[in-house]
């Protein structure tokens, strides 16, 4: 019965994801199927939530997302030979792989009930809320002053699909919930087989993303996806910038979405993510005002609308609204204040820089020598590309503001380090790694060097 409801699920996600996705795709597109199924599914992920935002209703969000899905449909089969059929030349391996990493994590995800503090307290807490009001409005009770332990202000798009699910199935346990885990899932697994090649540089991406990151993607933490969709997005900007691909800037700007939508740190990787697209741009000349004007047309533009809403809505409207408001207390001048003590106590920030780089769990040291030593194969292949540059901006920018956070911070830094600094810093780790994807995947495409002198031999004879 729960698979059977599981697969409708998804089924559904996508039919709401194609009504949104479905006219944006260039009927020119080489994309494969993995590829265009994988943004079809985070679309319909962000539409979906827009719907709840919108409407508020789990059963009313439901019922406009059916309809949708229905019309998507309809659409499909009119149009069984549109843009989205199959290709008979195409390799079936990657998504293969892909369905059975998603299959291995569906039975590892739900083996185990909800146990994590976090995942109780705070994201499924959240769920249960919304599932028991029936809404996401103001009803499930975000304002009430016994909820401030639990961070009402965080984004909930994987609390509304758990609460969703249960609306449906018509009760709630601790095992249940974590399919919204799944879901969310999906696509950037399907993203990171589209890179698929017989190469170490795909072994070292594939062992990293999701396998690297383990029980990060089944606690019910969400620091692990946040992580995993910014590195997936860096993957498909890095892929654009080299490839030029308009699908591939397209689902980097999905990806970046979701992570706003899945915590606050999301957002900040949201908003470092677009100045790394802006930045790499002007660098490489690839990404101008008027190409970019002219790319995205009226369906672009309001597809564009369908994934940046969302995010918009809760953390700027709701919040604003409802008064909810994050305790870390980033803009006023106590804060300040402790950024300037702990800089100068001598302590305290050497303390954050050790912890930050070299903590076991995060492994940045460990991913920036990967990156560097991706960076010198490239470089003594003679070899020149775009591709890590958005993954080093992200890592970089994304540290240095959560080396900031952490001495702004009311709580006293050493604990917070102990608590968080392990997940937090994932994302900075994640974004290094896939530079040295790029760098090294520049190395081993490589064109062999001429040999001198069997080239003189062959002119002589």
């Amino acid at each position: 019965m729960f698979f059977a409801v599981s697969i409708a699920f998804v089924v559904f996600l996508l039919g709401v994801g194609f009504a949104a996705a479905g006219p944006v795709v260039p009927k020119s597109d080489p994309s494969s199927r993995l590829e265009k199924i994988a943004f079809s599914l985070t679309t319909g992920l962000l539409a979906n939530h827009l719907i709840l935002l919108a409407v508020q209703s789990l059963q009313v969000s439901l019922w406009v997302g059916a309809a949708v899905a229905g019309c998507a449909s309809v659409r499909i089969l009119v149009r069984r030979r549109g843009r989205f059929r199959f290709k008979r030349d195409e390799d079936p391996f990657p998504l293969v792989m892909a369905v059975c990493v998603a299959l291995l994590y569906y039975f590892t995800i739900l083996i185990e009930p909800l146990e994590d503090w976090d995942a109780r307290s705070i994201w499924f807490f959240h769920a249960k809320m919304i599932a028991s009001a029936e809404s996401i409005g103001l009803t499930a009770g975000w304002d009430h002053p016994s909820l401030r332990f639990s961070h009402a202000d965080y984004p909930n798009l994987i609390p509304a699909l758990a609460a969703q699910l249960s609306h449906v199935l018509g009760y709630w346990n601790e095992y249940m919930p974590k399919f919204s885990l799944f879901l969310v899932l999906i696509p950037p697994v399907f993203w990171v087989f589209s890179f698929w090649s017989r190469s170490f540089s795909f072994l070292l991406l594939a062992l990293v993303f999701p396998f690297g990151l383990k029980g990060y993607l089944w606690s019910g933490s969400m620091d692990g996806y946040v992580a995993l969709y910014a590195a997936v997005s860096m993957l498909l900007l890095g892929r654009y910038f080299v490839e030029g691909r308009m699908l591939d800037l397209m689902a980097g700007i999905s990806c970046l979405a979701m992570a706003g939508n899945i915590k606050n740190e999301g957002i900040l990787v949201g908003l470092i993510g677009v100045f790394a697209i802006a930045a790499t741009g002007i660098w490489t000349g690839k990404l101008g005002f008027t190409a970019l004007k002219k790319s995205f047309g009226p369906a672009r533009a309001a597809w564009l609308a369908v994934v940046l809403v969302p995010a918009a809505v809760w953390s700027v409207f709701y919040k604003h609204k409802w008064g909810l408001a994050n305790d870390l207390q980033l803009g006023s001048a106590a804060a300040l204040h402790r950024m300037m003590n702990r800089l100068s106590d001598g302590v305290s920030f050497p303390l954050i820089l050790k912890e930050t780089l070299f903590n076991t769990e995060s492994t940045v040291w460990l991913s920036l020598a990967a990156f560097a030593a991706g960076v010198i194969l490239m470089t003594v292949a003679k070899r020149r590309t775009a591709g890590w540059m958005p993954a080093l901006a992200t890592a970089g920018v994304y540290y240095g503001c959560m080396v900031t956070v952490f001495l702004l911070i009311p709580n006293d830094p050493t604990v917070h380090l102990l608590s968080s600094l392990h997940r937090t810093m994932l994302t900075t780790s994640g974004c290094l790694v896939v530079g040295a994807y790029f760098a090294l995947r520049e190395f081993e495409e490589a064109p062999p060097e001429p040999n001198p002198g069997l080239t003189r031999n062959r002119t002589s004879a």
